[in-house]
């Protein structure tokens, strides 16, 4: 009996270690550094503010501070988003991690793709972090991502090519930037209308900025009857043709727009991440140091218009991750109050914690984020619709025979409209 006894107490003293080691998914979660070892992995797209490698230093410390290995998956937003789509679809288990895109929120949640984070938050992250944030990622009462990328849009633009070309201020509707190119006797600005999601992107601040809308708040397409998104187009073509924007933005890339910023070659940069603020005042990569300011408004029809772009990006555990709560303590690690300020510090990156908008380091560093303040209290997103995938890219694509004049707008919006119903069926 006593051998039994003792056989039986010490299987359950094994039982007890394991779990204490985090042996079972799942877990309530929110402590960091708590783990011994064990393995996971990350995918997300590279920042396009992180010119130092600031994520892998800190990937790489997080490794050494907890143990747990970390395969650390980092390549163009693009790419990252198909290998992510593409094993979520097929039924998953490459990630522990995943990009968890706002335009994803719907899809990711009906499809019960990435688990509630309910169990793992803690108050300090609730109370902390901008509700805007927790909102946008947030479904039914449930949390679902915690935000690694406050991508919201400024518009700034180079003084000193508007004070050369006798442009007073800086444009605040559309025909003042028509007007101004032809003060300039060049481009006015350059952007990506890309037939990729990042085309779509820039494409709806436009639609938005006349007031236009694609689908309606019930989430049905209305492209092709919307004023606003006609009036937008009809300026976006006319534009093209004029030379108003760079008639490569059909086929460039937000960092080929941000180069040719830096090197003084448009300027107006309409939608800018934060970061384009440091860099154009980089010496190392920027000839245009000392030149930069941000308005406290955003162009659009009529001045009434107001509108700029939101693209938050979250971290989010997929259902099929093996090891939930070691991705937990990374996802706690990577966007934590002290990581957030020092990527604000080194990197010029928007904060996800409130606090940090009033912290006397960053506002000496960054003094025109009150211009940030101003423009982002009018910040719009995707439209939450399962289909959003399918969105972007009928967007992107009508869009480019649109801007090149192989369709004339009205026969282009008829064309996106009905591409835009089907998806919507198909995805019912």
């Amino acid at each position: 009996m006593k051998k039994i006894l003792g056989l039986i107490l010490a299987l359950a003293l094994v039982l007890s270690l394991a779990t204490a080691c985090g042996g079972s998914g799942g877990g309530s979660g929110g402590g960091s550094g708590s783990s011994n070892g064990g393995k996971i992995t990350v995918i997300l797209p590279e920042h396009e503010m992180d010119m130092i490698g600031l994520h892998k230093e800190k990937t790489e410390q997080f490794v050494e501070e907890t143990g747990i290995e970390v395969e650390l998956i980092n390549k163009g937003w693009e790419a990252a988003a198909d290998d992510i789509l593409g094993d979520l679809a097929s039924g998953g288990g490459s990630y522990d991690v995943i990009e968890f895109d706002n335009a994803w929120v719907a899809k990711f949640t009906e499809n019960e793709w990435v688990i509630p984070l309910n169990s793992y938050m803690t108050d300090e992250i609730k109370n902390g972090v901008l509700p805007g944030l927790l909102n946008k990622f947030s479904a039914d009462g449930n949390y679902y991502g915690i935000a690694w990328n406050n991508d919201t849009r400024f518009y700034m633009y180079n003084k000193d090519m508007l004070d050369a070309a006798g442009i007073a201020e800086a444009p605040k509707t559309w025909d003042d930037v028509s007007a101004a190119a032809t003060a300039l006797g060049d481009i006015a600005y350059m952007d990506t209308y890309k037939q990729e999601q990042m085309g779509c992107n820039e494409l709806l601040f436009v639609i938005f900025s006349f007031g236009g809308e694609l689908v309606d708040a019930a989430g049905n397409p209305v492209a092709n009857t919307n004023a606003g998104a006609k009036e937008a187009y009809t300026w976006l073509a006319q534009a093209y043709q004029d030379k108003v924007f760079s008639p490569s933005s059909v086929s460039v890339t937000y960092e080929e727009v941000a180069d040719s910023f830096y090197a003084g070659s448009f300027p107006l940069f309409l939608q800018a991440w934060p970061g384009v603020y440091a860099d154009a005042n980089n010496a190392d990569i920027s000839k245009i140091v000392g030149g930069i300011e941000v308005a406290d408004y955003s162009v659009s029809k009529t001045g009434a218009e107001q509108t700029v772009l939101t693209l938050p990006e979250a971290m989010a555990i997929p259902t099929t991750s093996k090891n939930p709560d070691l991705a937990w303590e990374y996802i706690q690690y990577m966007s934590s109050l002290e990581f957030d300020k020092e990527r604000a510090l080194k990197i010029g990156s928007l904060p996800i914690w409130s606090s940090l908008y009033n912290d006397s380091d960053l506002l000496e560093l960054y003094p025109y984020w009150e211009q940030f303040g101003k423009q982002s209290m009018n910040a719009r997103g995707y439209p939450d619709i399962v289909w959003v995938d399918d969105f972007a890219d009928i967007v992107a694509k009508v869009s480019q025979k649109i801007l090149s004049g192989s369709t004339d707008v009205q026969s282009g919006l008829d064309e996106m409209q009905g591409m835009l119903e089907n998806a919507q069926a198909n995805a019912e």
